[in-house]
């Protein structure tokens, strides 16, 4: 009896070039994170500092002529250094992380050393997994989740310590990323939030999930879940 629904084999070959397919969109994305990181530093944020130093140089010697011409020249140089700073913040954001060929775990370590050497957090990182490597495309995926949650703890928290916390169950991946800064109203924070909305969607992706909890003045925690169904690497 002929039917027209899918074997098991074809239905697991779809799911492999589904699989593929995100994989190299991935990839590209992050290829073209790495070129706008490099377009910026190379342009914008290079005219921008230059800018600066000219506009300081000239401001130390001027003489103004009228009452609050100084001030507005020191507001304007204020605003050009907040700018330069968040330009630099912005290509942080950018820089592709990078998959170490001795597993996740290990490309955890490095992201966090990142972490701490660039911007004086301390992180305590915990991982209790018994796998080496996932797939690329859920390592990637793992890995961007926890940079952007770090780079808001950086960014907004007002935080000077951070937990992440990677332990694995039978079937799922649970990564959790926890601070103690000023938190937040989650209600007051818009979906297409970029930083928030891309871990939901990063999970979602995937056929995970994202919580957020935060309280104002209780800091935040961050708790993702992946199914980890066929994304063990057997090396």
């Amino acid at each position: 009896m002929s039917t027209d629904r899918p074997s098991a084999e074809q239905e697991i070959e779809a799911l492999r070039a589904e699989r593929q397919q995100l994989l190299r969109t991935l990839e590209f994305h992050e290829r073209d994170r790495q070129l706008l990181a490099f377009e910026i530093h190379d342009g914008i944020a290079q005219d921008m500092t230059a800018s600066l130093m000219f506009l300081d140089s000239a401001a130390e010697g001027a003489t103004f002529a009228k009452e609050g011409d100084k001030e507005a020249c020191e507001r304007g140089l204020r605003l050009l250094r907040d700018s330069v700073a968040e330009t630099r913040r912005l290509i942080q954001g950018l820089i592709p992380v990078v998959l170490d060929e001795r597993g996740l775990v290990i490309s955890l370590e490095n992201l966090v050393a990142r972490f701490r050497n660039d911007h004086g957090l301390e992180i305590d990182l915990t991982a209790k997994v018994s796998f080496v490597h996932l797939t690329p495309a859920v390592e990637m995926v793992v890995l961007r989740i926890v940079q952007e949650a770090l780079n808001n703890v950086w960014r907004h928290s007002q935080a000077l310590k951070a937990e992440v916390r990677v332990t694995q169950t039978d079937h799922e991946l649970r990564v959790g990323i926890q601070d103690w800064g000023v938190g937040f109203d989650p209600a007051q924070v818009k979906k297409t939030r970029y930083g928030l909305a891309g871990m939901r969607e990063r999970a979602r992706l995937f056929g995970g999930t994202t919580e957020i909890d935060s309280f104002p003045g209780q800091g935040t925690r961050i708790i993702v879940t992946l199914p980890l169904a066929d994304a063990i690497l057997h090396v």
